[in-house]
C-alpha cells in the first residue's frame, strides 16, 4: 500500500510511477524464491560491483557452479540499504573497497567493517585495485577465521582501469566540498548518455574491467576456506533498446540487465565454523569530505 505523500508524488512524476509498477513487476517475474544474501549458505562472499550476468558468464575463468540470482536492488545504494539496513549480523566481518557501507544503520549491522579505501585508495586510478583487496581481505579471514566474510570489490564498476578504459577520459575532480565536473573528465555514463562516447567502447572498457579482475579472484579463491560465493549487487546498461535505454545503474530499474547477477560457487576444504558473537563498535570518526572524494572517483554524483 502507498501513503497519501507517495501517491502525490507518483501523480507530478508520472515517469517513476510507471518504473516504480515496473519494478514490482519485474520483482514478481524475476525474483520470487531468491533469498537475501546474508539469508544464503556460504563461509565467503566475494562482490563485484556492477556485474551483470550474462557478461560474467562469457568472461567467466573461475572454477565452481554457476547460476543465476536476482538481486534486491539495481544501484549499491539500494542494494546496500535493502540487504542490510536496521538488521544485526553479529556473525558476519565487512571488508569493502568501496564508500557505500558508511552509511547510518548499515554500517553497525555487522561484527566489524573494514573500509579499505580509507588506506589503500589508488590515487592513479581512483579506486581500489583487485590485488590490493585480496590482500586485506586476507588479513580480516586471519582475524576473524570463525566469521562470514562479505567482500565488496570495486571492478567491473567504474574506474576502468586497463588500457582501453584509461583511453576514456572519464571520472569527477572533488575540492573544497563541491563536485566539479568538465569537459575533459566527464562522469562516464552521462557522457555516454549524451553521445559523447561510442557505446561500444565503453563496453569493452567494462569487460576489460573484467577480465582483469578475474585472475585475483581466481587466486583468492585458491586460499579461502569453505564456501565461496563470487556474486554481485547489481548489473550495468549501455543504452541499448533491450535495455529500454538505460545507462549506467540507476536505482529502482528493475530490469533483467540491471537484476540478473552471477551466483558462483567454489568449495575449498572443509566448511567454516561460524560464531555468531556481537554487533561491534562502529563508532571510528570518519572525514566526510574524504567519503565525497572517492564517491565521486567512482563516479556517483549523490
Amino acid at each position: 500500500m502507498y501513503d497519501l505523500g507517495q501517491m502525490k508524488t507518483g501523480l507530478l512524476n508520472p515517469n517513476e510511477a510507471i518504473w516504480e509498477l515496473h519494478s514490482k513487476l519485474s520483482r514478481l517475474m524475476f525474483n520470487r524464491n531468491d533469498e537475501p544474501i546474508p539469508e544464503r549458505d556460504w563461509d565467503n562472499l566475494l562482490l563485484l560491483d556492477a556485474c551483470r550476468y550474462d557478461i560474467f558468464e562469457d568472461a567467466n575463468t573461475l572454477s565452481g557452479n554457476l547460476e543465476k540470482y536476482y538481486s534486491v536492488a539495481s544501484n549499491t545504494s539500494e542494494y546496500v540499504v535493502k540487504t542490510f539496513r536496521g538488521e544485526k549480523y553479529p556473525e558476519m566481518v565487512c571488508v569493502t573497497a568501496t564508500p557505500k557501507y558508511y552509511k547510518p544503520n548499515v554500517e553497525d549491522s555487522f561484527h566489524d567493517v573494514i573500509h579499505v579505501w580509507k588506506d589503500d585508495w589508488d590515487e592513479e586510478y581512483g579506486t581500489v585495485l583487485p590485488e590490493v583487496m585480496n590482500e586485506r581481505v586476507l588479513e580480516v579471514t586471519k582475524k576473524y577465521p570463525n566469521k562470514r566474510i562479505l567482500a565488496h570489490y570495486i571492478p567491473p564498476h567504474q574506474p576502468f582501469i586497463g588500457e582501453t578504459g584509461q583511453s576514456i577520459p572519464h571520472g569527477g575532480k572533488f575540492s573544497g566540498g563541491v563536485r566539479e565536473y568538465d569537459i575533459d573528465d566527464p562522469n562516464i555514463w552521462d557522457a555516454l548518455r549524451e553521445g559523447k562516447y561510442d557505446k561500444n567502447k565503453v563496453w569493452k572498457a567494462y569487460l576489460e574491467n573484467l577480465k582483469i579482475t578475474l585472475p585475483a579472484i581466481n587466486k583468492i579463491l585458491e586460499k579461502l576456506q569453505g564456501k565461496t560465493v563470487v556474486t554481485s549487487d547489481h548489473g550495468n546498461v549501455f543504452g541499448n533498446v533491450s535495455e529500454f535505454n538505460l545507462i549506467g545503474h540507476p536505482s529502482r530499474r528493475h530490469i533483467k540487465p540491471l537484476i540478473e547477477v552471477p551466483w558462483l560457487v567454489n568449495q575449498n576444504g572443509d566448511r567454516k565454523t561460524i560464531e555468531r558473537g556481537h554487533i561491534g563498535d562502529m563508532s571510528e570518526d570518519m572525514d566526510d569530505t574524504e567519503v565525497q572524494e572517492r564517491l565521486t572517483d567512482l563516479g556517483y554524483l549523490e
